[in-house]
C-alpha cells in the first residue's frame, strides 16, 4: 500500500470537551483536555504543555585539513542538572518571527557569530506526546565574528562554546553520550547533508 510519507494535521480527530490551563509559567503553561476520540468514541483526559517554537542553528567551518567542524556550545540544564553541549537555540516568542532570522539571531547572541550562507535542515516535534513546541533547525556557513547588541544573563551568562570535527561528535552520538536533541537532530542532519558517515 502506498501512503505518502508525512505527518498529517487532523483536527477533527478529536473533540475536546473540557480544556483548562492548570499552571501558567514565564514561558510554558499546563493545559488539560479531556477529549473525546472521533474513531472509537474513548474518552480521555491529556495533559500538556504550550511551548513556544525554537530554532536551532548548526555553524560549520572546514578545518585546516578540508574536515568540517560544527561548533558547540556548553550550558547548564536544571531539570536535567547537566552541563549539556548543545547547538545555540533560542524561542520563537516574538509574533510573527520569520525562523531563519530568529536563528540568525541566535547565532549572534550564543556564539558570537554571524553567517554568509544558511540551509534548513529539519524541522522537528520536541516532545509531541507532551508538547506543542516545533523545532526548526539550521545549518550556517560562510562564518565571521559578530558583535551582537546583547548581554547573557543567568544560566547563557556562563555559555561557552568550542570547535569541533564534526566525525567527533557523530562519534559521541553514537556512543549515547550527548543528550540534546536539538544537538543530535542537528548534527546528524548536518552530516548527511554534507555527506560525512558517522563514527562508531
Amino acid at each position: 500500500m502506498n501512503r505518502e510519507l508525512r505527518d498529517s494535521l487532523v483536527p477533527d480527530h478529536a473533540t475536546v470537551r473540557d480544556s483548562a490551563v492548570e499552571y501558567r509559567g514565564r514561558i510554558i503553561d499546563v493545559v488539560d483536555d479531556d477529549l473525546v476520540l472521533a474513531s472509537t468514541g474513548a474518552r480521555m483526559s491529556r495533559e500538556y504543555i504550550v511551548h513556544d517554537d525554537a530554532v536551532a542553528v548548526v555553524p560549520v567551518r572546514r578545518a585546516a585539513d578540508g574536515a568540517p567542524e560544527v561548533l558547540l556550545i556548553r550550558q547548564y540544564r536544571h531539570p536535567v542538572r547537566s552541563m549539556l553541549w548543545e547547538v545555540p537555540a533560542g524561542l520563537l516568542d516574538v509574533d510573527g518571527e520569520d525562523p531563519l532570522a530568529a536563528a540568525a539571531r541566535e547565532l549572534a547572541e550564543e556564539a558570537e557569530l554571524q553567517a554568509g550562507a544558511y540551509e534548513r535542515l529539519a524541522t522537528f516535534l520536541t516532545s509531541p506526546g507532551c508538547s506543542t513546541e516545533r523545532l526548526y533547525v539550521y545549518m550556517a556557513t560562510e562564518l565571521s565574528e559578530a558583535a551582537p547588541d546583547f548581554v547573557r544573563e543567568d544560566e547563557e551568562a556562563e555559555i561557552v562554546s568550542q570547535w569541533f570535527p564534526l566525525a567527533d561528535v557523530l562519534a559521541a552520538v553514537d556512543r549515547g553520550d550527548l543528550g540534546s536533541p536539538t544537538l543530535v537532530v542537528g548534527v546528524l542532519a548536518a552530516a548527511r547533508r554534507l555527506g560525512v558517515g558517522s563514527v562508531a
